[in-house]
């Protein structure tokens, strides 16, 4: 029972250190090459009719890991510069190496078994050059004004290194901004096409190209205002809205706003709002708040809500008061003359 419990690990690291019976010289050598900071990948290439069981990883001849089959894998680290940078998705149980660091550089290799066979080996030579990596782009708001939208993007360097200088683009020649930050509306050719945020290094240049409205709209959940119910009693209109939004990653929270006004009238994806019969819904904006990113809405009355029956029976009602009191006072006209 105790040799089963130590298979995933020390076993692991006891064959791996002895002549197995496989011939090493079968396997290939890869050669790997990563970007100073960023990741690379050992692939094991295992058949799609085998199931990885477990392995043990080296580099330069010393311990690096064992990991065994699960999800999530059982990982057992045994460098600790390795510590935290090491990936086996179990999808593939290949090993991902991230951050990377020059004196990564090396020779690595892993001894592993699947259900239909009992050793595999393969051999990996990693080369870790000081090239720049493409910035990053996330999409922090989007406002959207009736069918109006803003796309707001930012861009930065991985560790948020200094004397770095960007500039936003969409074509060769056109500049949309010099800032790590651009808006850009719907209707501007960029939101339909491609823009290129490009950050400019002492050591080099690097450069990453989205679609704003694609890349938004995979990152930024589409918020949206609908009206629940419209009610009018005792001289009163009563309208419930509600705002929704897709919930990615995290939770999700509401504010509500009202045209011409900065401050928040109400908190929550319901909006209460109680008017006379011949006051006008306002404009209101709803703004969804994600862990990474916001999205609003503004939308207007008589796009939103149906007119309520009492309201229109109102309006019918003055237009016949009016009329009534032209009437008589025509005839009061008339009987005066």
């Amino acid at each position: 029972m105790e040799l089963a419990l130590l298979r995933p690990s020390f076993l692991l690291i006891l064959l791996l250190l002895q002549p197995g019976e496989y011939s090493r010289a079968a396997a290939d050598d890869e050669e790997q090459t990563g970007i100073l900071g960023g990741s690379v990948t050992f692939p094991l290439r295992i058949p799609a009719a085998q199931k990885f069981k477990n392995g043990a990883w080296a580099v330069n001849t010393t311990s690096l890991a064992t990991v065994a089959a699960g999800k999530p894998p059982g990982v057992l680290v045994f460098n600790p510069s390795y510590e935290g940078r090491l990936r086996f998705p179990d999808d593939s149980y290949s090993l991902q190496l991230t951050d990377l660091r020059m004196e990564d550089m090396g020779s690595y290799s892993v001894e592993f078994s699947t259900d239909k066979e009992e050793f595999a080996y393969r051999e990996f030579t990693l080369h870790v050059t000081k090239g720049q990596l493409p910035p990053t782009i996330t999409c922090d708001s989007v406002a959207c004004e009736e069918d109006t939208c803003i796309y707001t993007l930012r861009c930065a360097v991985k560790d948020g290194r200094e004397n770095v200088t960007y500039s936003w683009s969409n074509a060769p020649s056109s500049v949309l901004s010099t800032d790590s930050i651009v808006h850009i509306p719907r209707r501007h050719q960029a939101a339909r096409e491609s823009v290129t945020c490009t950050a400019r290094l002492p050591n080099g240049n690097s450069s990453r190209t989205v679609s704003p409205k694609d890349f938004c709209r995979e990152q930024v959940p589409e918020t949206r205002i609908l009206c629940d119910s419209v009610t009018c009693a005792n001289g009163t209109c009563n309208y419930t809205l509600r705002c929704t939004a897709e919930k990615r990653g995290g939770h999700v929270t509401y504010s509500w706003t009202r045209e011409a006004r900065s401050a928040v009238v109400s908190t929550g994806p319901i909006l209460l709002v109680s008017l006379r019969p011949f006051e006008a819904l306002p404009a209101v904006t709803c703004t969804a708040r994600h862990p990474a990113s916001n999205s609003s809405r503004m939308i207007s009355s008589k796009d939103l809500c149906p007119v309520p029956p009492d309201r229109s029976l109102a309006s019918a009602l003055s237009y016949c008061h009016i009329v009534l009191l032209l009437a008589l006072g025509a005839l009061s006209a008339g009987v005066s003359a």
